[in-house]
């Protein structure tokens, strides 16, 4: 059977249903619920950094993780840091959050309060980073599929984490947890957590913080946080052809998410990924609720598998 690419006007209408009917909806289903409790701008980018990068495992454990560090931090987790002597933060010596312990907390949090220190936010020591990357503006990446504003963030990102990561403070290598909560997106892992710091920071729609701006910030540049039920959706939804939820499944799906909203294509991303938080949309087909879901027309799940096609073949303007 020939390869069948998506049906973009419909696939644009289909998604657009879908993010208005998420709109402003269900923030207590995210980690991005925790910065929204501080109003100053510092506290906001330093909690959501610590939420993002402990958003993994379950919804209930990954909220109760971060409420331990958060009471272990205070008012002000800003105001904290600034004055820690780095001394161990004895609530934190019981912690474990899947193989994250407490020290690997305290690790982050050192590599934090010195960017801090250094940079000022970590939106300098990021934007120190910001070089040209893998593709010029207006060409195509290595794989074929077309960036929406030229060059993405994995770059940027890559330089960035790799700056927090470096040598721990007593010479060893980095733990385990620690670079864990610290990846390195150059690697070829999609690296949701951390896109999902950039959409937060980044993007000032909806519940998105919108702390970055300016420069070379731009919703343009992000890539769709790519973890395995957005990765499930998206190859319903003929978005990746991609096996594995990685960085080229990241970049195809955002390719062709580019073509519907080139300014801003991880608007979806929201919406998306409210069918696989609260289980709307799940493996086993009996459970899933297609019967209310906006995208339903356009599943290719539900209506039968299609060949999906590689953007720049099959998009013409």
């Amino acid at each position: 059977m020939a390869s069948r690419p998506p049906d973009l006007p419909r696939l644009k209408e289909r998604l657009d249903a879908l993010r208005a009917t998420w709109r402003g909806r269900r923030l207590d289903s995210d980690p991005l619920a925790f910065p929204h409790r501080f109003g100053n701008a510092g506290d906001r980018e330093v909690v959501a950094f610590l939420a993002a990068s402990l958003a993994f495992g379950r919804v209930r454990s990954i909220q109760t993780s971060v409420e331990r560090v958060l009471a272990a931090l205070g008012p002000s987790p800003t105001g904290f840091l600034d004055s820690w002597d780095e001394r161990p933060i004895p609530e934190l010596r019981p912690f474990v959050h899947r193989w994250v312990t407490g020290k690997d907390v305290e690790e982050f949090l050192r590599r934090v309060r010195g960017a801090r220190q250094t940079y000022g936010s970590l939106g300098a020591l990021f934007a120190e980073g910001d070089r040209e990357g893998d593709f010029s503006e207006g060409k195509e990446s290595r794989s074929g599929a077309p960036c929406a504003a030229g060059a993405d963030y994995v770059p940027a990102l890559s330089t960035f984490l790799r700056t927090l990561r470096g040598e721990s403070l007593s010479g060893k290598a980095a733990s385990r947890g620690l670079r864990f909560l610290l990846p390195s997106p150059s690697s070829g892992s999609a690296c949701k957590r951390s896109h999902l710091f950039l959409r937060w920071m980044v993007r000032t729609d909806d519940f998105d913080l919108g702390l970055w701006t300016g420069g070379r910030f731009s919703p343009s540049r992000l890539l769709l946080p790519m973890d395995t039920h957005v990765h499930r959706i998206s190859r319903y939804l003929g978005l990746t052809r991609r096996p594995a939820a990685d960085l080229a499944a990241a970049r195809e799906a955002t390719a062709w998410l580019s073509r519907l909203s080139p300014e801003d294509p991880v608007s979806y991303d929201w919406a998306l990924s409210r069918l696989g938080i609260l289980a709307e949309c799940v493996d086993a087909p009996a459970r899933r609720h297609c019967e209310r879901c906006a995208v339903a027309p356009v599943c290719r799940d539900r209506i039968g598998p299609l060949p999906a096609a590689s953007p720049e073949k099959s998009l013409t303007t």
